[in-house]
């Protein structure tokens, strides 16, 4: 039996348990995927546990991403660029446990083609400076993006972040610029080809909030990528509007289902095929819609 489960707090709206337990009844995997609410405290103990009691893998989410890093005998190389861990593989022994980031590659498959397709081309500013900004931060680097401006309440904040976008370019061997502006003072968007918001504003049930006004995302170029990290609700007010002045409207559903997906084929050791991608999305939407409903 592949046993998988997932650690974080809290855990009571997670999505991977509904992923995983989809993904392992189309494979056919004998299967089963737990979810372990853990304080700080009970980090080090529990994952020492999960070794020994023949875990395969688990999921990692707010707020031990960090933490666990520390407790890993080895890190991917997105693991230590990124300075998160999501994904955490035993040994089938329980010997060894490695950690790994599939956000990342998550994020980069959740991207139109249309966008990474011309990736050298995109000026991208992204709204926030936390960890799932890291993350967007190096799957952009990684795809060779010309630019990526982070717009911050305080500039000062997003220093550590530039100063991490120079490893991760030295990693890639990439020439992409970067910079910070104020929220606060933000100019016009008309240089900008893409925007990604990694800030938790329009978040369900705060979903009535938006990062950016209708009058500042006009002037974003015609058919601009609008990427929401947020998937809860699907459609938040920065993408209605989006939506309605023509741009490219992306929620954070796709990076989701990716990472799970990367996840999976890490534990399981197989690709997960194509065909298996729509119903496994067709499920985690029924399973928002019935969350918010």
């Amino acid at each position: 039996m592949l046993k998988l489960g997932i650690i974080g707090q809290p855990l009571t709206h997670s999505l991977s348990p509904v992923l995983h337990a989809t993904l392992m009844h189309l494979l056919k995997v004998d299967g089963e995927y737990r979810k372990y609410e853990l304080k700080p405290q009970e980090l080090d103990k529990a994952i020492a546990s999960f070794a020994r009691d023949g875990l395969r893998g688990l999921n990692v989410t707010i707020p031990h991403k960090v933490a666990v890093m520390p407790l890993m005998d080895a890190l991917s190389p997105e693991a230590e660029l990124a300075g998160a861990v999501n994904t955490i593989v035993f040994e089938q022994d329980g010997s060894r446990k490695k950690g790994h980031n599939t956000d990342i590659a998550g994020f980069i498959r959740s991207l139109p083609d249309r966008f990474t397709d011309r990736a050298a081309e995109e000026n991208v500013l992204v709204l926030g400076a936390g960890g799932s900004a890291r993350a967007v931060l190096t799957g952009l680097i990684q795809l060779g993006i010309a630019s990526i401006t982070f717009a911050v309440r305080d500039p000062q904040k997003a220093v550590p972040l530039l100063s991490h976008a120079e490893v991760i370019k030295q990693a890639y061997q990439a020439n992409t610029k970067t910079a910070t502006v104020s929220l606060f003072s933000l100019p016009s968007l008309e240089s900008f080809t893409g925007l990604i918001n990694t800030t938790p504003i329009g978040m369900w049930p705060e979903d009535g909030q938006s990062p950016l006004t209708p009058i500042q995302l006009e002037t974003l170029p015609a058919g601009a990528l609008v990427y929401d990290l947020i998937y809860r609700p699907t459609e938040t007010r920065l993408l209605q509007d989006a939506k309605a002045l023509g741009l490219h409207p992306v929620n954070g559903l796709d990076m989701l289902l990716y990472q799970g997906v990367c996840s999976f084929e890490l534990w399981h050791g197989q690709p997960v095929p194509p065909n298996v991608i729509p119903p496994v999305r067709a499920q985690l939407l029924q399973s928002l819609s019935k969350d918010v409903s």
